[in-house]
């Protein structure tokens, strides 16, 4: 039974869903799951070029701040009917990652609930991305497999 977070997830990835729509040709903002999920860790890289002159002053060039995500899970069920909120599942991520959808760019949207409040219906931060790294790692077997899963996303 899927579990109603006061904060909803906290980010979700715009894509084809098979299951939302029968012929899977409009992209729906897809939560990814929070069952066990670690932190979710936001970095910046600051694209600039700093150089000392011959006189001593440092010179320095900013061009851009990008932002890197990454996150992971422990034990995250397969498919969503077995995580806690209804969301993407390891197979979901992993069917996402191995199509053509994950081999390009698409958009996240980040949930940070900054007032404190669900933000189901606005205040996401968007981003561009692309994935860097993602592994999937059988951690039991059964009825259903659990996986151990790690994902990193840089922003284009």
């Amino acid at each position: 039974m899927a579990m109603t977070l006061p904060r909803g997830s906290i980010f979700s990835i715009e894509a084809k869903d098979l299951l939302a729509t029968p012929a899977g040709t409009t992209k729906v903002w897809n939560k990814v799951t929070e069952h066990n999920r670690s932190e979710f860790n936001i970095n910046v890289e600051r694209i600039e070029k700093v150089v000392r002159t011959s006189s001593g002053t440092l010179r320095k060039n900013f061009v851009a701040d990008k932002r890197k995500f990454s996150t992971s899970w422990s034990m995250l069920p397969s498919y969503r009917t077995l995580t806690v909120d209804g969301s993407w599942g390891a197979q979901d991520l992993r069917s996402f990652y191995l199509g053509e959808e994950g081999q390009g760019s698409f958009k996240i949207r980040i949930n940070i609930a900054q007032n404190g409040v669900s933000q189901e219906s606005s205040g996401y931060e968007e981003y561009n991305v692309v994935i860097t790294d993602c592994s999937f790692a059988i951690a039991k077997r059964g009825l259903q497999p659990h996986w151990n899963v790690s994902l990193s996303m840089d922003e284009i």
